[in-house]
């Protein structure tokens, strides 16, 4: 998804007074913490897998090979962000957690803390669904494989 469809998205849905420049701004702080807190601490390394029983379609990593993981894992941010900017998040969790950052960004900036709060709810969710895949998929790096 780009930063262009992802911002025309959010201002369909609640409409605002900031510009797209704000936003693209706000888009580039929030993959910078992708890249720093989930990225970063995974290599491009596939996780193990135990549970030989299941399928290949079960086990498949939503479509990420090692060479698209990374693809995924920039070394550098652009300095800044244009409509175009791919964001980091992969499909089917990129929707869900610019959508809710960007939504968190306005409701706090406007100062309505309750929307703001079920907002930062919804981003707290999308966050750690995110997390939970790479955590399934990837190996930590520094963590060793598991052998009996």
């Amino acid at each position: 998804m780009t930063a262009g469809e992802l911002i025309a998205r959010v201002d369909e849905l609640r409409p605002n007074a900031y510009s797209a420049e704000q936003k693209l701004r706000w888009l580039r702080r929030l993959d910078g913490q992708i890249l720093a807190e989930i990225w970063e601490t995974h290599g491009a390394e596939s996780q193990p897998r135990r549970d030989e029983h299941r399928s290949s379609a079960d086990t498949a990593d939503v479509g990420q090979t090692d060479d698209q993981w990374s693809s995924l894992r920039p070394a550098a941010l652009p300095p800044v962000y244009a409509a175009d900017t791919q964001l980091l998040a992969p499909f089917p969790w990129d929707e869900g957690v610019y959508t809710a950052w960007l939504f968190c960004q306005i409701d706090l900036h406007n100062g309505e803390i309750g929307k703001y709060t079920q907002s930062l709810q919804l981003l707290a969710a999308a966050w750690r669904s995110l997390a939970d895949w790479v955590n399934r998929s990837r190996r930590p790096l520094g963590a060793p494989a598991w052998r009996m």
